[in-house]
């Protein structure tokens, strides 16, 4: 078997393991969404996502340094094996150690002075948004201390672990919400205290895990000074780019604090739990490409590279727009079904911009990657940077002018095809990235499915009446009418003939899922018997 075909193999694994963990998340996570938004009020719930959100804004580091630890982890283990993978540890171990310092500094002198001074909270909810200020802070720092573990794990690409933990998770927050009503103290506190403890018990699996499993985590006199620059310029450069690019989230919500208050904090807050949802499907195949996109560069293969970069577009923007079109047909209907008479004003519209948004950046999330893979991220960083720090600036002279909330949503998706078209011009200087094929072979197909797409669906919302008939109805449609697009013109001759060979492969063995049962049976009691 050619090591292509295992690497495709193990794509598709690792994004069936992501999707079983998305598939638990979402369900369990749209039930928490509405259950916390009904117990602590829509004002509580504003409270919560702006200040955890201002602490967030710090936590772009996360990102930043987690992307560079795989990154890294996979290139040099490419190149030297454990003696690369030690090294990198090591050296990513001590960068994370200064950096929570600086950060824990920073957060607790000005953060402090910005929540008591200049942030809307209502009366009476000043010591609560100070509790959760400070168990955000600590949170953000196992989180960033994590960063070499998860690294490591993503980056041998154990995704059933990832996806176990992800649901352990999902379900601890389930119980945490459900127990909330029936505990006598101060409603915002308690869930802070209790988002905060599983935390702490995500930071202590992934610590176990990755010691356990891999030898080269070890502190030792493995420290690299060169490794230390390579790395430090490479999340140097990457963390302009992320700061940058979170200025589109925390950033404007701070704004829309200032000028509205915590209630179209909660609609927001709403909207983007809508687009976590909907967009972590095509996240998952995003995560899984990652670790094979940078091993090909790594070992000099440019055609594969290329090839996994358009491919992971096309799939990823396929699926966004699949799941997208029956959302934004019957956003008003979904979201009364799923938080009742407690939905606040602009959340649909909020919905519907930030899932377009969401849908022009799936296409940039592959061009970063191989930006990644290369690692020459200086101009391709301060250029899209600057794309992206304009926006705020336009945001805010939007709503000085009179302009009402949903601008600056409609300001975001400007930009973000600006930024779109800067980055693959940007990608093409150190990559070997054909502008015209991109645009023939990704963007002209995309840009077809987006258009013909919702033809159907919006032809039986016209014809039938509201309810869940009709939202099943556009579904179906649309599930038959997006898959027959995405394979005649979304995907290429060659594609197209490897999906066949797939669904022949499929039909002719009638007996692989039994099959399939029965290994994955096995795999798990050798597992198990493995732990004890």
């Amino acid at each position: 078997m050619s090591d292509n075909l295992k690497n495709n193999k193990r794509i598709a694994r690792n994004t069936a393991f992501l999707y079983i963990r998305m598939a638990v998340v979402l369900v369990i996570s749209l039930y928490t969404s509405r259950v916390i938004l009904n117990t602590l009020g829509v004002d509580d719930y504003g409270v919560y996502n702006v200040v955890a959100g201002f602490v967030s804004m710090f936590g772009f580091l996360n990102a930043t340094l987690s992307s560079s630890m795989q990154r890294y982890y996979n290139f040099e283990g490419t190149k030297r094996g454990e003696e690369g993978y030690t090294e990198v540890y090591v050296t990513g171990f001590i960068i994370h150690i200064v950096l929570c310092a600086v950060i824990f500094l920073i957060l607790e002198t000005a953060g402090i002075w910005y929540v008591n001074n200049v942030m809307v909270v209502p009366d009476g909810k000043l010591f609560a948004a100070n509790v959760i200020f400070h168990l955000s802070i600590i949170s953000m720092l196992l989180v960033i201390m994590e960063i070499p573990y998860t690294g490591a794990i993503m980056a041998y690409e154990k995704m059933d672990f990832y996806a176990a933990i992800s649901i352990a998770d999902t379900f601890l927050k389930l119980a945490a919400v459900i127990a909330l009503p029936f505990i006598p103290y101060e409603k915002l506190i308690v869930y802070s205290l209790l988002v905060f403890s599983i935390t702490v018990f995500d930071f202590v699996l992934y610590y176990w895990y990755a010691k356990k499993h891999f030898r080269f985590l070890r502190l030792c006199n493995a420290f690299s000074k060169p490794l230390f620059k390579s790395m430090m310029s490479f999340s140097g450069w990457n963390l302009l780019g992320t700061f940058a690019f979170l200025l589109k989230g925390q950033g404007l919500n701070m704004l829309l604090n200032v000028y509205f208050g915590t209630v179209i904090n909660a609609a927001r807050g709403v909207a983007y739990q809508v687009n976590g949802a909907i967009n972590g499907f095509s996240a998952n195949i995003a995560t899984a490409f990652r670790p094979q996109i940078v091993n090909s560069y790594a070992n000099n293969d440019h055609v594969r590279t290329r090839q996994m970069m358009f491919v992971e577009s096309k799939i990823c923007f396929a699926l966004l727009t699949l799941l997208m079109v029956p959302i934004v047909l019957e956003i008003n209907y979904l979201l009364k079904l799923w938080l009742g008479e407690s939905v606040p004003e602009y959340t649909n519209i909020f919905a519907i911009l930030v899932l377009v948004d969401s849908l022009i950046c799936t296409l940039n999330t592959p061009c970063t990657q191989v930006a990644f893979a290369v690692g020459n991220l200086k101009k391709y960083q301060i250029i899209t940077s600057m794309v992206n720090l304009c926006l705020l600036p336009a945001s805010w002279l939007c709503l000085h002018l009179g302009m009402d909330s949903t601008s600056v949503f409609i300001v975001t998706i400007l930009f973000s095809i600006i930024n779109q078209g800067v980055c693959i011009v940007l990608l093409k200087r150190i990559f070997p990235l054909s502008i015209k094929s991109y645009l023939r072979e990704v963007i002209f197909p995309c840009t077809l499915l987006v258009i013909l797409l919702p033809i159907l669906p919006s032809i039986i919302r016209i014809s039938m009446n509201g309810g869940v008939l009709r939202f099943i109805t556009e579904g179906f449609i649309d599930i038959l009418a997006g898959v027959a697009l995405t394979y005649g013109l979304v995907l290429n001759k060659q594609e197209r003939q490897y999906a066949k060979t797939v669904i022949t492969k499929k039909k002719i063995d009638r007996y692989a899922p039994l099959r399939l049962s029965h290994n994955w049976l096995r795999s798990l009691r050798s597992y198990f018997r493995a732990q004890s």
